[in-house]
């Protein structure tokens, strides 16, 4: 399939923003509900403690899952120009994702949480903080986090990565409970509690869910295994099959026209569109995304997908597409 090159927008730069300081540093970028960037900033210098690792006997990294420094941050949110949504004066959860609630509330959520035995119990990796940077509520979303998505409604969609499918960190072993993310995709409400898990006998269960769109209330997923494109709506659960890209790793959606972007059967890069009918993804043209002038995207980006809407980050320069621009 030949490929047309198509030219991203440049829509604006993160900057801390009146408050910040230009040296600070964006340790967590999230897409949110209305097309806006959400930004968690630190000091330079205070930047690597939010990612450190361990690394166990056999020599093998793991990301730690609490804060094992004093951090302070601040929260931006782009629309494109920043406005602050709170000051957070110490961060508890380590390699956090961030995200918005409805009423002004921030959410973070740490990638990994241990299980422990009670009195203990399992970590509460989910937290949303008030303007101020006040805890309002917390809540456990398990381990192996892959990314979360909050809806209009306060809702949050939590994919899952292997680790946290298949159990780690003291889940689903001696006699602890299944991994949260269990399914691969679960919903959280407004309260960070449970309401929905994954379910599909047809599509077949979740290696890993490395693609998902988030669009109002409704969810799009790609994932492990056999790579269908699914769509969950009022907890209805409809998917079509596709053969075209062996590894999805993000859509764009718009009725029954699709944006698949992943990796041909030979793990080249693959971007096509193309349209849901007769229960499978029917591909129709092949194109390659590129910068505004022209030029190569760099080997460093980063893709959020919202709806028909792409976001595309390369550093700091934040560039759009829509599905309608795509061949």
């Amino acid at each position: 399939m030949d490929e047309v090159a198509v030219r991203l927008r440049h829509h604006a730069v993160l900057e801390p923003g009146a408050g910040g300081d230009v040296t600070d540093e964006p340790v967590s970028v999230g897409l949110a509900p209305g097309g806006r960037l959400v930004v968690l900033w630190t000091a330079r210098a205070s930047a690597e403690a939010t990612r450190t690792r361990i690394t166990a006997p056999s020599g093998v990294s793991f990301p730690e899952t609490r804060m094992s420094a004093e951090v302070s941050a601040r929260v931006t949110v782009h629309a494109p120009g920043p406005v602050e949504a709170a000051r957070i004066p110490r961060l508890t959860v380590s390699h956090p994702y961030v995200q918005l609630l409805p009423a002004g509330r921030v959410l973070l959520v740490g990638t990994r949480a241990l299980w422990r035995p009670e009195p203990e119990g399992p970590e509460r990796n989910a937290v949303a903080y008030d303007a101020d940077g006040q805890v309002v509520a917390d809540g456990v979303f398990g381990d192996g986090i892959g990314g979360v998505f909050t809806t209009p409604g306060g809702n949050s969609w939590v994919r899952y990565f292997d680790e946290g499918i298949f159990g780690n960190f003291g889940w689903g072993r001696d006699g602890a409970p299944p991994p949260v993310g269990a399914s691969g995709l679960v919903r959280f409400g407004p309260d960070l509690r449970r309401e929905w898990s994954y379910s599909s006998d047809q599509w077949g269960s979740m290696w890993g869910a490395p693609a998902l769109n988030v669009d109002g209330e409704t969810a799009w997923v790609s994932y492990e295994k056999g790579e269908p494109i699914v769509r969950i709506q009022d907890e209805q659960v409809v998917g079509w099959a596709q053969d075209a890209l062996s590894r999805i790793h993000a859509l764009l959606v718009g009725a029954d026209r699709v944006a698949a972007f992943g990796r041909d059967h030979n793990y080249d890069l693959l971007q096509v569109t193309g349209r849901l009918a007769d229960g499978r993804f029917h591909p129709t043209a092949g194109f390659r995304l590129v910068l505004p002038d022209g030029s190569p995207l760099p080997d460093r980006w980063r893709m959020f997908s919202q709806g028909a809407d792409l976001h595309v980050l390369c550093g700091r320069a934040w560039y759009r597409i829509g599905l309608e621009e795509l061949p």
